[in-house]
């Protein structure tokens, strides 16, 4: 049985969906992000970052790298496994994890750390550049059902986990038509509404 180090509804939950997805019995440990790291975790990682994924004797503490084992592991169609439809797809969810995840840790740090009187002007800059990155996946589901083509892929799934992280800032990112209808579609499959329901998280980016 593989474990889970996880934090409600962060990145971690992409993760936990995707061994819903591959129908893995998974044991969840729950990591606070708002209180100090216990000494037990951080053995486990130093960093004190969820997720980690612990299978056997096998730590990893990176989560794209969680996700693409994972998938190749148990052969599952949400990866590609070869040619053009694995580098589109393996492209978003590198995307995702890389660029998107990122402008958001952006956002969370200068709403934490900025000083009052940079705090406006930078917060703006940022919160203007995820909005570029949320266009640019709109006008990306305008053209394909999914980021990677007319099959959904892991990169849709970790879309949709990060979407649900705009209720903490203090502007809602601007999310359209294309992108919520996506959403909507990967927030109703039964590993995904497991994962919400294990984790006690509500989904509210697809609105």
């Amino acid at each position: 049985m593989y474990k889970l180090y996880y934090s409600p509804g962060a990145c971690s939950m992409a993760v936990h969906v995707a061994l819903n997805e591959c129908n893995q019995q998974v044991a969840l440990e729950k990591v606070s992000l708002q209180e100090p790291r216990t000494p037990e975790f951080l053995k486990v990682n130093p960093r004190g970052q969820v997720p980690v994924l612990v299978d056997g004797d096998l730590v990893i503490r990176e989560g794209a790298a969680m996700l693409i084992y994972i998938l190749e592991k148990h052969q599952s169609p949400l990866l590609p496994k070869s040619g053009r439809e694995r580098a589109v797809a393996l492209e978003w969810l590198m995307f995702c994890n890389a660029t998107l995840h990122p402008a958001y840790a952006r956002c969370f740090f200068l709403m934490k750390n900025a000083k009052d009187e940079a705090k406006e002007q930078l917060l703006g800059t940022a919160l203007a550049m995820l909005n570029k990155l949320w266009a640019e996946v709109e006008q990306r589901l305008g053209q394909s059902k999914y980021l990677a083509g007319d099959s959904i892929t892991m990169a849709d799934i970790l879309l949709t986990v990060i979407a649900n992280w705009g209720g903490n800032l203090p502007a809602k990112p601007q999310i359209g038509a294309n992108t919520k209808r996506m959403l909507q579609d990967v927030i109703a499959r039964a590993a995904y509404k497991k994962a919400l329901e294990e984790e006690k998280v509500e989904y509210k980016a697809a609105a």
